[in-house]
């Protein structure tokens, strides 16, 4: 049987989400799917900050979560690449351009639009992604919102 409660929330979370994103997180920036390779492309995303909320240098990564894989209650995360520091008190951790990943680090199978991966360590997942960068293994620490941001 078909249980409508267990898939609510997630279904609610996402819808609201995405449209958190198109009424004011992404202004006129394209939203990106990464992919994984399965049906579950759409739960990883990012896009650029509006230029009119002046956060054009930002980039904003939302993960449905839990990934598989990855543990949790069901809602979206929010990481963000910051290399000014600009949301200051709005983000659980700090940026890092030039990370190491931790030893409990995983990929988790998600491709971004110029081939950078999405990798998750349960030992810190809850503050931070890292993005490794194709061809040079470059790694930067994006860390987690405290909330969902956008801007009006």
């Amino acid at each position: 049987m078909f249980d409508v409660r267990a898939r609510w929330f997630p279904l609610c979370a996402l819808v609201g989400a995405t449209l958190l994103v198109t009424a004011c997180g992404s202004g006129d920036a394209e939203v990106a799917y990464w992919s994984n390779g399965s049906d579950q492309d759409k739960a990883v995303e990012s896009y650029a900050g509006s230029a009119h909320c002046g956060w054009q240098d930002l980039t904003f990564l939302h993960v449905r979560w839990p990934l598989a894989g990855q543990t949790g209650e069901p809602a979206n995360r929010q990481y963000v690449r910051d290399p000014a520091g600009q949301l200051g008190a709005e983000v659980r951790a700090s940026y890092a351009p030039r990370a190491e990943l931790p030893a409990d680090a995983r990929t988790t199978d998600y491709t971004g639009p110029d081939g950078q991966q999405l990798w998750l360590a349960p030992s810190d997942a809850d503050n931070l992604a890292y993005v490794v960068y194709p061809g040079s293994q470059r790694v930067e620490a994006w860390p987690r919102t405290t909330q969902t941001l956008g801007c009006d």
